[in-house]
Order: structure tokens, then sequence, then C-alpha cells
């Protein structure tokens, strides 16, 4: 079972109020084979932050372990949220980057595209530790993408009222409680007034043809064609698993510059589209594990 004591750990809690409200997760060591043997799967989850969502009543801390190991069939979702919401990760060994794809990250594979960013780190240090620079890997949309983005996210003042917010262009608004605020995040008991994420933002999933009689969502299958995981329109998506196949090689600085990495060990998958798009609500990935292709 994950997060027990077949391999020692240790939680570290940023915050009780964090924790009860936004499902941070950060953990040492959980590791699902023996420390002598490669696995091609996810050994362990560093952190998980859930952002304001729709799945906020059926997301749990302990979903963490549902991105550890292989995904059987019975094994649940890694609800990651709203734009922001995200895990860290890692392999307990180095990833090699090889021609063609290198890794791949599973995901919903038969709902509409939720494409979440992937970010990849090497452990040059060795010190098996997510402590150095992470790389964005670059999808068929980075150029029409705003790198270091940020979205704040204000307690609601009541179960029945919306979730404002506010972003790093100086954009607010508020993510309507179609469900009750509560549905969509666990802050109304707590003293935590905001919290902020930053990472990049893709366009818009969808696009609004509603007309004043029908609201009308359209997917537009053209979007989001590669580069992302939980993206089943992407020409990288296995529909017989359902993953998305990400390749190392397109790993990018901060400034957009190609790295050249020769291999990674670690990777943060975050939500990375910031919509609400009416009746459908906001766009918020799930994923359930990541896979080692060079094993």
């Amino acid at each position: 079972m994950p997060f027990q004591n077949k391999n020692s750990f240790t939680f570290q809690i940023f915050g009780l109020f964090f924790l009860l409200s936004i499902l941070l997760i950060s953990c040492k060591r959980t590791i699902t084979e023996e420390p002598n043997k490669t696995a091609a799967y996810i050994s362990e989850v560093f952190e998980y932050v859930y952002a304001p969502g729709q799945h906020a009543k059926l997301a749990k801390t302990t979903d963490a372990s549902n991105f550890v190991g292989e995904p059987v069939n019975n094994k649940g979702w890694l609800y990651l949220g709203g734009f922001g919401g995200y895990v860290i990760a890692g392999f307990n060994h180095n990833v090699t980057n090889g021609n063609g794809v290198d890794f791949e990250v599973y995901a919903l594979s038969g709902a509409s595209p939720e494409p979440a960013v992937v970010y990849v780190m090497s452990d040059i240090n060795g010190d098996g530790e997510p402590n150095e620079i992470w790389y964005e890997l670059k999808g068929n949309q980075f150029g029409n993408s705003k790198r270091n983005y940020w979205v704040r996210y204000y307690k609601a003042s009541s179960d029945s009222a919306n979730i404002r917010w506010k972003d790093s262009e100086n954009n607010h608004g508020e993510l309507k409680a179609y469900l009750r605020a509560s549905a969509y995040w666990w802050w109304l008991s707590t003293a935590t007034d905001s919290i902020t994420f930053t990472g990049t933002r893709l366009p818009d999933a969808y696009d609004n043809l509603s007309t004043a009689d029908t609201p009308y969502w359209s997917i537009p299958t053209d979007r989001f064609t590669w580069g992302y995981a939980e993206n089943r329109d992407g020409t990288d998506f296995d529909s017989s698993i359902g993953a998305n196949k990400l390749d190392i090689s397109n790993a990018v600085d901060e400034q957009g510059n190609a790295v050249n990495l020769a291999s990674i060990r670690f990777i943060k998958v975050q939500s990375s589209v910031f919509q609400q798009a009416g009746w459908l609500n906001e766009v918020s990935s799930e994923i359930r594990g990541a896979k080692d292709l060079r094993q």
C-alpha cells in the first residue's frame, strides 16, 4: 500500500492550513520497488498540490500514490485541479535521452484534452532529490504560451460565493461556483486567504461558439497536437494504454533555448490551461503515472 513503511519516509508538512485546504503533499522516499532494482515506473512522489477545481471533493492527499508504479486498471487518478496544480515525482534511476520518445505519462484517455505541461530535471549532483533546474518540454503550442504566468486564488467568502482570482497580467475574475465553493477548494474553514500558482499558461482548450439561446463549446482537435500530458488529440497519444509519449530532446530553458540533457530523473506535471468553459467547468488535468520507455 502507498505511504506505508515498506521503506522509510518522512512527511514534511508546509503548514497545517495548506494541508487542509490545497492538498499539499511533501514526502520522502515513497518506493514501490526494492531499492536495488530498477523500475520502469515512477517510484516516488515528492510533492502534490491541488489547485481550485471541480474535483476538490474527490481528491485526497493519498491520491499521490496513484502516480507511483504501474497504472493498473483498478488504480485511481491523481487530480491536479485547475491552472497551476502539479505533482513532482521521480524514477529511482536516470531516464536516458535517446532517439525519439523517452518516457510516457498516463492520463484520462476517454475525455476531452485537458493538457498539462511536463517539466524535467536531471540528477547531476546524484543526491536523488529534485533540487536542481527544471526544464520545460516544448509542445506544439510553445510559441503561443505564456511562461512565468501566475494566478492568485482567493478564499471564497461563503460556500455559495464564487472564488475570486487575479493574475500576473492584472486581469481578474471569478471561478463560478456551479457546484458549491467548497467543492472547488477546502478553504472555507481555514485562515489562509489566498494561494498563488506559477507556471506556463497554454492557450484555451475550448472555443466558445455559444449563442444567446444555446451554450456550445467546441474542442479544436488541431490545437494541441503533441508535447503535453492528458492530450487525447495529440499525435503522441497512445489510446491503447492512455498515455502521451514525450521526448527529452524537447527540453528548453527559461529563455526558450534548447537544452541538451543526457538524462533526467524527475518530472513535474502541471495543469496549464486557465479556462472555465461554462457548464463544462474548468480545464483540469487528471493523470496516473509515468514510464521510462528506455528500459
